[in-house]
């Protein structure tokens, strides 16, 4: 049945904040953070209404938490996405593990099979330059602005860029309207 918990361990509001103040994630991550949130359970709510099976708890948790530890890899350069999943299998949550290990890269799902709640929140953080909700492209130029400091980390981008388009089309497919939607959330918020 679409929009129901199918998780038993996933935490809710209170304790994701509880979780981002005991590891100390600063408030311009945490304002980011609560942005992809609005934009991922807007998404998940929408799709639910089409019918999609989607745990709207665990789309919410996984967008509030999914850049839990991104303070600490930019000092150390390790991966967020999986030092986040590991914090969270951790404090045992496994299913918010595994939606926010793939927020940094999460391939479309098969055409016509279920849409996943990794890739609502992949979709999600893709749409929020700091706290902004922006288009696609433009949150694909600031990336390329920040990270693509090699030919190679270019074209990376640029195929992540193609791959994160082919799951617009995936989402919106299902939606009775288009992606420019979302950049409505941002005069609401």
């Amino acid at each position: 049945m679409p929009c129901k918990q199918r998780y038993s361990r996933v935490p809710d509001r209170s304790r994701c904040y509880e979780i981002m103040r005991e590891n100390q994630v600063p408030p311009h991550i945490i304002r980011h953070c609560e942005k992809v949130a609005l934009v991922a359970t807007f998404l998940a709510e929408a799709l639910c209404q089409v019918g999609e099976p989607l745990d709207l708890s665990l789309v919410e948790a996984g967008a509030l938490l999914h850049d839990v530890t991104k303070h600490l890899s930019l000092k150390t350069g390790e991966n967020h996405a999986l030092s986040a999943a590991r914090l969270l299998e951790k404090l045992g949550y496994p299913e918010v593990a595994r939606v926010v290990a793939r927020h940094i890269f999460c391939p479309p799902g098969p055409p016509g099979s279920p849409i996943r709640e990794e890739e609502i929140v992949y979709y999600a953080d893709k749409r929020v330059k700091h706290t902004q909700i922006v288009t696609l492209k433009e949150r694909f130029e600031d990336l390329k602005e920040r990270y693509g400091r090699s030919v190679s980390a270019l074209i990376r981008l640029d195929h992540l860029y193609e791959l994160t388009k082919l799951l617009e089309r995936r989402l919106f497919k299902k939606l009775p309207f288009g992606p420019e939607k979302i950049l409505e959330l941002e005069d609401s918020s």
